[in-house]
């Protein structure tokens, strides 16, 4: 009866092992899935604050994380007494011999009776990035197709504009003037502008003109003695009829939008009541959808900077690249952390004080700091890392640091293929 009752008591066992070795998937999926996601805002945060010490970037990569839990279990029956025992008696002695079993106990568990060991471990791999193939397309300038991705995801124009245009050149009635802005050294202004415009008000100007990109897609014919934009020598597998074969060309420009300037108009209000006594946003230059022929533009040798027309007025934007924009950020960092002392600065025109002021964006209401850094705080951090000088955390009320946080992760994926290595921006700029 006794025996029954143990085979059960086994069995049993036995079914609550089968159970504990059941892995859950969804657990650990989201453990290793938000643990990549805070690695990666910290690397990202981490060179942003290098660049704000003018120190070198560094970039890192995850290639793989496997995850594993091995868990074994034994079970076996006890060593047990079957039959009577019968006792020996040696030659020569008349005592005993010890009996296989403790007296008193017939059965006797032991350390292989039943056992469960379990190991849980998280292999990855950490690469660098520091490749001849990763700088050629990290430093290779934005240009108006990469742009257009950012703004067709709803990112703030404004925003756009102040990280990618490393500087603008204007030129009207013969007289060109340059602004670039990088602070301490320069606000991007102009001491000899009588309006006493800055970098920073430009952007605002054509924000509110409506500035932005379109793009136009076409079926090229590649081949001897084919040429043109048109659909015209194709056959229906998508062929030519002379053998050339058929590609698909983007081209993009940039144009001038009246709603979305309407929009931002309303957005900026006050701000925009004073820029445009200053500039005439009605003089813009190619309005969205208007008709343009880029295949002939596209013959002739192109620039690598963006340029567009207001006017009179002929604009040249030179591109940052990605690692530009961490640099831009970096300094933005710098001089929030080392403002001066209100004195005026020889770079500022007379009463444009304000300019040394961290720049803000008028058409982002929840947010308008470019960038929000917070030297040994506490509190909710959304992403926080630590230099030779302190801890350093983005709040996680920083709406608009966090969207840049997830341009920045997209923009080093887009700049970083081994396909696109080509220092000129590939997408031509038609006017």
């Amino acid at each position: 009866m006794w025996f029954r009752g143990l085979l059960a008591a086994a069995g049993i066992a036995g079914l609550v092992g089968a159970c504990a070795l059941v892995d859950p998937v969804d657990n650990r999926y989201d453990t290793v899935s938000r643990s990549l996601a805070k690695g990666r805002n910290e690397s990202i945060f981490l060179n942003l604050v290098r660049a704000s010490h003018d120190y070198p970037l560094s970039f890192t990569v995850v290639s793989n994380v496997t995850p594993s839990l091995t868990n074994t279990t034994s079970l076996a029956l006890p060593n047990f007494l079957v039959g009577p025992h019968v006792p020996s008696y040696p030659p020569g002695t008349a005592t005993v011999t010890s009996p296989l079993f403790t007296p008193g106990r017939d059965v006797i568990f032991g350390n292989t009776t039943a056992a469960n060991t379990t190991a849980v471990s998280t292999n990855f791999s950490v690469s660098t990035q520091e490749t001849s193939t990763f700088y050629e397309g990290f430093l290779k300038p934005i240009d108006l197709q990469t742009l257009d991705y950012f703004i067709r995801q709803d990112y703030s124009r404004e925003l756009l504009f102040w990280l990618f245009a490393d500087s603008i050149e204007l030129t009207a009635n013969g007289r060109t003037i340059g602004m670039r802005y990088d602070p301490p050294n320069d606000y991007g202004c102009d001491r000899n502008d009588r309006r006493m415009l800055c970098l920073g008000d430009y952007l605002v100007i054509a924000i509110a003109a409506g500035l932005t990109v379109e793009e136009l897609t076409l079926q090229t014919v590649s081949g001897a003695g084919k040429s043109g934009g048109g659909a015209q020598g194709k056959d229906s597998g998508g062929g030519s009829s002379g053998g050339a074969k058929a590609e698909t060309t983007i081209f993009a420009r940039f144009c001038f939008n009246p709603v979305l300037g309407e929009r931002a108009q309303n957005q900026m209000y006050d701000r925009w009541q004073v820029m445009k006594r200053s500039f005439d946003v009605s003089l813009a230059g190619p309005k969205c959808g208007s008709h343009w022929d880029p295949v002939k533009e596209a013959q002739s040798p192109q620039s690598d900077t963006l340029n567009f027309t207001v006017g009179p007025y002929l604009f040249k934007i030179v591109p940052r690249s990605a690692y530009g924009v961490f640099e831009f950020l970096g300094t933005l960092m710098k001089a929030q952390r080392e403002h001066g002392d209100g004195t005026q600065n020889p770079f500022v025109p007379p009463r444009r004080e304000d300019v040394t002021q961290p720049p803000v964006l008028f058409t982002v209401p929840d947010d308008k700091n470019i960038i929000t850094v917070l030297r040994n705080g506490g509190g909710d951090c959304f992403a926080r890392t630590w230099f030779n000088d302190g801890d350093y955390c983005v709040p996680e009320n920083a709406a608009t640091t966090k969207r840049i946080f997830s341009l920045l992760a997209q923009l080093i994926a887009i700049q970083t293929a081994a396909s696109d290595l080509s220092i000129t921006p590939v997408v031509r700029v038609i006017q």
